[in-house]
C-alpha cells in the first residue's frame, strides 16, 4: 500500500452512501494493522497518515481521525539539546601549594582564575577557592622569620 492510502485498498463501492474512512498515524496503528498488515508489508512511516475503512471500535490503543486533514502525525518537538556549559571559572590565590600546576611563577598575593582546574584539585593543594574575583582575598605570605641570633660567646 502507499502512504496516505489505507492498509487495504478495496474496489470502490458503488452505493449512494459514502464509505467511512478512519485515519491513523504510522506511529500508532490500530491493532489489526499491527497484528496482520505490518508483518506482511513494509513498516509504516511514523509521520505519515494512513486510512482504513475498518471500524476502529474495540481498539482503544490507537488514535483515529475522521478526515485526512485532521490527521496529525507530527512528532512532539524534541526537547532542545542542553546548552553547552561554559567552563566554570574558579578563583584562587597563587600560593605555593598550587605552583606545581603551572609552568610560570605565581604571586601569593595575587588572585588567579582557571577554567581547567577543578575546585577540589585546588583545595587538595591546600589553596582556598573563591566563587568570584571580588571574594578572592589574597594576602602576601608572611616574611620568613629572621635567622636566629648568633650564639653568645
Amino acid at each position: 500500500f502507499l502512504p496516505g492510502q489505507g492498509a487495504f485498498q478495496h474496489a470502490p463501492l458503488y452505493t449512494a452512501a459514502r464509505m467511512t474512512r478512519y485515519w491513523y498515524c504510522g506511529s500508532d496503528p490500530p491493532k489489526f494493522v499491527r497484528d496482520h498488515v505490518i508483518s506482511v508489508y513494509a513498516p509504516l512511516k511514523p509521520t505519515m497518515c494512513y486510512s482504513t475503512s475498518d471500524s476502529p471500535s474495540g481498539d482503544e490503543d490507537a488514535r483515529f481521525w475522521q478526515s485526512e486533514e485532521e490527521c496529525s502525525c507530527m512528532p512532539s518537538p524534541a526537547a532542545p539539546p542542553p546548552s553547552p556549559r561554559l567552563p566554570t571559572k574558579i578563583y584562587f590565590c597563587g600560593q605555593p601549594g598550587i605552583w606545581p600546576k603551572f609552568d610560570r611563577a605565581l604571586k601569593a598575593n595575587k588572585c588567579y582564575f582557571s577554567t581547567k582546574l577543578q575546585k577540589q584539585e585546588v583545595m587538595d593543594a591546600g589553596v582556598n577557592v573563591y566563587p568570584d574575583e571580588q571574594s578572592c582575598q589574597c594576602h602576601p605570605l608572611p616574611s620568613p622569620p629572621p635567622p636566629p641570633p648568633p650564639p653568645s660567646p
